[in-house]
């Protein structure tokens, strides 16, 4: 299956100077069309870059990828999320390559099944409903060749949704598991088709694909999504619940008291990655004391995680340069010394510690 690549630009640009003969751009995103053979469509993506992504200082590294639906809903927050969550050598995420998906269908597209309009639902239009399975088929088999291809990623990737989109992560991860590690699902619509998901999730739903894989689910309080709404979420906590121990999946689930259908965004996708990545973040303070506590980390992360985590060359430098200042010499050289092993092929790695060697640090 081929994609042909249509055309890049730049999504976003924020004008930071006060003159406009000198304006500098700061750059949030970029737009992907791609044509889809399976959609037989033209498809729009909206695609953020780790800010380190580009770095000309350290060596080129892979990102995780998050691919979320309603993508020009969520691209800003979403983005800027994951952006806070690693602005430091206590970045409790690694940086993320942020993919969002554009609906042009959201009732065809993120629905698994087909349903009739309920006659009182004057506003709404489910004639088209029940596409996801096709739609999942072009992310799998058409997007996220072409971001692997294209941009430099891990074998890890997440996916997240919100109402209808939410709808569809839990459907993913519930028929589908194997096309993702880890999933946020916000405020899913479970009420869909008569809880048609949950019904068709028996005693034995959960497989082998399940193993090692982790997803969140958040609920708002509201009253104004309906009785329907709520109860069906909720029975969705009792399944996962309900699974023998151990279950081969990690999972969590959270109540946001205060929060609706639409506010209830922000605090989740915060939280989903805070929940996947939960044990990411380096013991900085034990590691400048002892460094090999990184080894030792990065061993457990990896397995916890399934794909081989490098330390951030960037961080580990920081850490050393604060162990410098501190006059923790022998940690200083024994810092950059584990850049050097884990990043090979970094120039400026092997020539810090040089440095620090030739200068009898």
């Amino acid at each position: 299956m081929k994609i042909k690549f249509l055309t890049i630009s730049l999504l976003f640009t924020i004008i930071i100077s006060s003159k406009i003969t000198a304006q500098n751009n700061v750059i949030l995103g970029e737009k992907v069309k791609l044509n889809s053979e399976i959609l037989n469509d033209t498809r729009e993506i909206w695609v953020s870059l780790p800010s380190s992504y580009n770095d000309t200082i350290y060596a080129p590294k892979k990102y995780p990828v998050c691919y979320f639906f309603d993508g020009d809903t969520h691209f800003k927050n979403f983005s800027a999320i994951n952006d806070w969550l690693t602005r430091n050598v206590y970045a409790s995420t690694p940086e993320i390559i942020m993919v969002g998906i554009l609906q042009k269908d959201r009732s065809n597209e993120l629905t698994p099944s087909h349903m009739k309009t309920p006659e009182n639902w004057k506003r709404a239009n489910f004639s088209t409903s029940g596409g996801n399975k096709n739609f999942m088929s072009f992310i799998e088999k058409e997007l996220k060749p072409f971001i692997n291809n294209n941009y430099r990623t891990t074998n890890y990737s997440i996916l997240s949704g919100h109402s209808f989109g939410g709808l569809a992560t839990v459907n993913c991860f519930v028929n589908t598991p194997q096309y993702f590690n880890a999933y946020i699902a916000i405020d899913p619509s479970m009420w869909w088709n008569n809880e048609n998901i949950l019904k068709n999730m028996s005693d034995s739903w959960v497989t082998k694909a399940h193993q090692n894989k982790r997803i969140f689910i958040a609920k708002a309080t509201d009253p104004g999504s309906g009785e329907a709404h709520h109860k069906a979420i909720l029975k969705l906590f009792d399944k996962l619940n309900a699974i023998p121990e151990p279950a081969n999946f990690s999972f969590n689930y959270k109540i946001y008291d205060g929060e609706d259908h639409g506010s209830v965004v922000i605090p989740a996708e915060y939280d989903g990655l805070r929940y996947i990545f939960k044990d990411y973040q380096l013991p900085v303070k034990a590691a400048m004391k002892n460094p090999d506590l990184i080894d030792n980390h990065i061993s457990k992360i990896s397995k916890q995680l399934g794909y081989k985590v490098i330390p951030d060359e960037k961080i580990i430098h920081q850490l050393a340069l604060v162990c410098k200042k501190q006059g923790l010499i022998k940690q200083y050289k024994a810092l950059l010394q584990k850049n050097t092993k884990y990043h090979t092929n970094s120039n400026h790695a092997q020539e810090a510690y040089k440095d620090a060697v030739e200068n009898n640090y």
